[in-house]
């Protein structure tokens, strides 16, 4: 099953916690028993080495009965509250302080091993009183001899107080803390989340019919804030994808319709009418002219929706110039039979990366529909240039021009400026379009100067191939 965010972060952050807090509460567990110890172990070496200074005589190890008051009245060195015993260099008992009672401190192999060997050791023993006791094993030396064995005690009484009252407060801190702080997680992963609990409402109640709605924005411009403008962009682009369609369904129907119903009413004529073979044959020209205009019609619309589907374009290397040259060469009689002077002002050569077919017919469209808009006596003039990193091709013609307000939509799918006089051209409003996907699919943009009754003039911008890419493409990187 899984787990709702709020309790993966609480989960998260309940699990660091805890993982923090009892590392730091075990760092200050030990760095202060250390502490502590420490400073015990100072103090009794400090009383060691006075304990011994002071009774020590040169070759003997012979102390009088209570001779730990002896030491608190004629040498000023406090022993209440420790415990002092003398050792002989075999370890036997020699004195034992009044604070040990009947009690004595035992001496390990290894704090005996070390005393004989001339060095001090501590050691921490459980046996001696009520609490355990930190030992220091001081070795008394003459002549470089150990003559005795000092051990002077301490118990752990306070540092042991302490200790536990450490270790229970985190023992019992560390857990409450852990339960309280996933409480309060929780509310403020919740409290965090609950926009996107809004968001998740607002967007199931957006569909296909209500794509004009949008997220509210609200809070600060953090993470939620940006996915919620994001949202909103999204559905903007879906409804505008939508409205394309359904514009995009209705011009095409509308556009089939009419060469149909021509059809349709020319056929039932025929039927109906008694005619002569030239009539028939009339009939069947005109219908069959109707069928050329359907089958231009869904062969523009297949030749979208190829380009619209992004399939990957071939990376041919394209010689513009030669596909202007060709271009021209084609559509030369067209402009020859309407009476227009068209001619190739410059033509750099000029290699591009993509789809051959493509870009012939990107150039085919602009020069074609230069010929259609421009009148008798008119003139088209094309040319290709390289500027920076771009191949620029140029369409200018004199023809009847274009209306500023029609210009930002003259590259969508059926936009006709004048309908009736389209028609007549033949056309019917997707050759812009096509153009303009055919420039997008390559990476380039297309832009477009016009005035009515001055002319227009189409600028393409296409990419260059760079020699890197065309040394990666020999080698079969791309």
């Amino acid at each position: 099953m899984s787990l709702p965010i709020r309790a993966k972060l609480t989960i998260w952050y309940t699990t660091l916690l805890c993982a923090t807090l009892i590392t730091f509460g075990s760092i200050v567990y030990v760095v202060l028993s250390r502490s502590i110890t420490a400073s015990i172990d100072k103090r009794l070496t400090s009383l060691a080495e006075m304990v011994s200074k002071a009774v020590f005589r040169p070759g003997t190890v012979t102390l009088p009965k209570d001779f730990d008051i002896f030491l608190e009245h004629f040498f000023g060195i406090k022993t209440s509250g420790n415990y002092i015993q003398l050792l002989d260099k075999y370890g036997k008992i020699v004195f034992i302080s009044s604070t040990l009672g009947k009690n004595h401190i035992p001496l390990s192999g290894k704090a005996y091993h070390h005393a004989i060997g001339g060095n001090i050791s501590y050691e921490t023993i459980d046996n001696v009183g009520q609490y355990p006791a930190r030992i220091i094993i001081f070795p008394m030396m003459e002549k470089g001899q150990v003559i005795s064995i000092l051990q002077v005690g301490a118990p752990l009484q306070e540092s042991a107080v302490i200790i536990s009252a450490l270790f229970y407060i985190l023992t019992l801190g560390i857990p409450l803390t852990i339960i309280l702080a996933s409480g309060v997680g929780w509310f403020l992963a919740k409290k965090a989340l609950s926009p996107v609990d809004e968001i998740t409402r607002m967007a199931k109640k957006i569909e296909a019919g209500s794509l004009n709605e949008r997220l509210k924005v609200s809070g600060p411009k953090d993470e939620l804030g940006r996915l919620t403008e994001t949202f909103n962009d999204m559905i903007a682009r879906l409804e505008l994808s939508f409205k394309q369609m359904k514009q995009f369904t209705a011009d095409a129907s509308h556009e089939l319709k009419t060469p149909l119903t021509v059809l349709k009413g020319e056929m039932e004529i025929a039927l109906k009418a008694e005619k002569t073979v030239e009539g028939l044959k009339e009939t069947i020209r005109s219908s069959l002219e109707e069928i050329d205009k359907m089958s231009s019609i869904v062969k523009t619309l297949l030749d979208l929706a190829r380009i619209d589907s992004r399939i990957k374009l071939p990376k041919d290397k394209v010689s513009l110039n030669e596909i202007i040259e060709e271009r021209f060469n084609q559509t030369m009689p067209l402009a020859k039979y309407k009476g227009v002077d068209m001619t190739i002002v410059k033509n750099e050569k000029v290699v591009v990366t993509g789809d051959i077919l493509r870009i012939g017919q990107l150039i085919f469209n602009l020069v074609d529909n230069a010929i259609k808009y421009t009148v008798k006596g008119g003139k088209i003039q094309i040319s290709l240039e390289q500027e920076s990193d771009w191949a620029i091709i140029t369409v200018l013609d004199t023809g009847i021009g274009i209306a500023k307000e029609d210009i930002p939509y003259i590259f969508d799918r059926f936009y006709r400026v004048d309908k009736a006089r389209t028609r007549a051209e033949g056309g019917v409003g997707l050759g812009l379009s096509i153009c303009k996907e055919i420039v997008d699919a390559h990476e380039g943009r297309i832009e477009v100067e016009s005035k009515v009754g001055k002319g227009s003039i189409f600028r393409v911008y296409l990419p260059i191939t760079s020699k890197t890419d065309e040394l990666l493409n020999e080698l079969g990187f791309a």
